[in-house]
């Protein structure tokens, strides 16, 4: 689980998120989103 974390992390950071906290959670509400997050759409 701490894998799969830390890569969601990263990837945020790359795509220049600075509050991590809010970012997981706005992304954690709708799955849609991490695809897009990682460019996957």
């Amino acid at each position: 689980m701490a894998t799969w974390r830390n890569l969601a992390i990263g990837a945020l950071k790359l795509n220049g998120v600075t509050n991590i906290a809010a970012a997981l959670r706005h992304n954690s509400r709708d799955a849609t989103r991490a695809v897009t997050t990682f460019g996957l759409t």
